[in-house]
């Protein structure tokens, strides 16, 4: 730009003998300075950009697969006929275009299309459970590498059990909703006086309600029906006729309870009364007790330890196999203005206010986050060791330090620690809740997979010589005509 700037020539003096026959001089001065010849300008400003490249050594950098393989395509069998009727089209076109078909079990088999079509229609059924992340990390050892794996699958949140594991393979996977998307069963059930109280669950692929009934064991009218099926008193819907895999055992046990109150009285009496609301509501045989005593008797269901002194080895060994203990984290307190999630999937009503909590450190890798805050750190998380359920709870049951005590969903949220969960086996066959797409293809582990790719460089010096070779050249000639002129 200087050097372009520099060129432009400067007026000339000329002398003359006199003024007086002249005009009036124009008394307008130029304000802006113009710029001439920008095409010569854009030349001389591209020949220093390419000089400066030179000195950079260019180099072009490209990748390319060394051992690219057919890919394969991966169906469960028994769900073939719908997976089938929904990808059609993609599945008829990857096959043609040479990828093999196998099964999405642990063994991949190698199937043929021509053979799936001709066997019979076979209903959708869980008989084949496995959980996909594991099945995906089977397949990253077996598949041929730098292969494709398209994969055809339901969107069950059930079968996406565990943790997202990080593979080498290329995943390409598509997900469709199941045409019989909703199901209903019964979840437990327990004799409540003259009348019998169950919990009915209903899922969809937005989620699962649950809804309490309570009938007369004698009413032949009723939607249910009761049988003594292996010594056992049974209940079960009356249309699933003598089908007892559906049927749920009628709970006749006690559920022993001990709040340990410690430094914290006022937390146990909203417990206390939470309990006993669950327990009208509900019909259950409930034991309640309330004690300032460090006393564990080991016959409880479930301990609230309301304290933050922790317990001794000798404590801990007397709780009973299959039993809880809901323990108050103990650490550093921080004030947050956030609010507690109990379940993505569980239907809250209103949005619970956090105002304290004890600080939370990364999730232990056997730890589940059963509530949440709202910046998703566990506020209460559980651990199973020994078949016993550990609750480890970071905030207190106090309007201090939550509002949850005062919300109608207290009461509600309780209900799954105090009582058992699910006695059906079904719950989890019958469950038909969908995982986001955004987390359905596993991660793809970048430095692994550049294991299986070439990578090429291009000197482009050359290039750049001759390019700046004929900028110059261009640059000369409009110099020398515009000399000319």
């Amino acid at each position: 730009m200087l050097i372009h700037l520099w060129n432009v020539k400067k007026g000339k003096t000329l002398r003359i003998g006199s003024i007086s026959l002249l005009g009036e001089s124009s008394r307008q001065k130029a304000r802006s300075l113009r710029l001439l010849d920008l095409l010569l300008l854009l030349l001389r400003c591209l020949l220093i950009i390419i000089v400066s490249l030179l000195l950079a050594e260019p180099v072009w950098i490209s990748t390319k697969n060394t051992d690219q393989q057919k890919g394969w395509i991966l169906i469960e069998e028994e769900s073939f006929p719908e997976t089938y009727t929904r990808f059609q089209k993609e599945i008829d076109s990857l096959v043609q275009a040479g990828n093999e078909l196998h099964l999405f079990e642990p063994d991949f088999k190698a199937v043929d299309l021509d053979h799936l079509k001709e066997a019979a229609a076979i209903r959708y059924s869980t008989k084949s459970n496995h959980a996909y992340w594991s099945l995906i990390r089977m397949l990253d050892q077996q598949i041929p590498k730098g292969s494709i794996a398209y994969i055809f699958t339901s969107n069950l949140m059930n079968r996406f059990k565990g943790e997202r594991p990080e593979i080498v393979t290329n995943v390409i996977w598509k997900t469709y909703t199941l045409a019989d998307s909703t199901a209903s069963w019964i979840e437990s059930a327990w004799f409540n006086a003259d009348s019998i109280n169950a919990i009915i669950a209903k899922s969809s692929p937005e989620g699962t309600k649950r809804n309490m009934v309570s009938f007369d064991p004698a009413d032949r009218n009723s939607a249910f029906r009761v049988d003594i099926h292996d010594g056992q008193t049974k209940l079960a819907f009356r249309s699933d006729s003598e089908d007892f895999e559906k049927s749920v055992v009628i709970d006749t046990s006690t559920i022993r309870i001990t709040v340990h109150i410690g430094n914290f009285q006022k937390d146990a009496e909203y417990l206390n009364a939470a309990i006993a609301a669950i327990k009208k509501y509900t019909g259950r045989k409930i034991e309640l007790n309330s004690t300032q005593s460090e006393e564990i008797k080991g016959t409880e269901n479930i301990v609230f330890w309301l304290s933050e002194k922790k317990l001794s080895e000798n404590q801990l060994k007397k709780l009973k196999s299959g039993s809880s203990i809901f323990i108050y984290a103990n650490g550093k307190v921080e004030s947050i203005n956030g609010r507690i999630v109990f379940s993505a999937h569980t239907f809250q009503k209103n949005a619970i206010i956090l105002h304290k909590r004890i600080q939370y450190g990364a999730l232990k890798k056997n730890n589940i986050a059963v509530w949440e805050d709202g910046f998703g750190n566990p506020i209460l998380d559980l651990e199973m060791v020994n078949n016993i359920r550990f609750y480890q709870f970071y905030t207190r049951f106090r309007p201090e330090w939550t509002e949850l005590v005062w919300d109608e969903d207290f009461v509600k949220i309780l209900v799954p620690i105090i009582i058992p969960q699910s006695q059906n086996p079904g719950s989890e066959r019958y469950d038909r809740r969908s995982v986001a797409k955004a987390i359905i293809n596993p991660q793809l582990t970048e430095s692994k997979f550049k294991m299986f790719q070439t990578t090429y460089k291009s000197d482009l010096k050359q290039a750049f010589w001759l390019i700046l070779m004929l900028l110059f050249l261009c640059e000369r000639w409009l110099s020398f005509r515009k000399n000319l002129n």
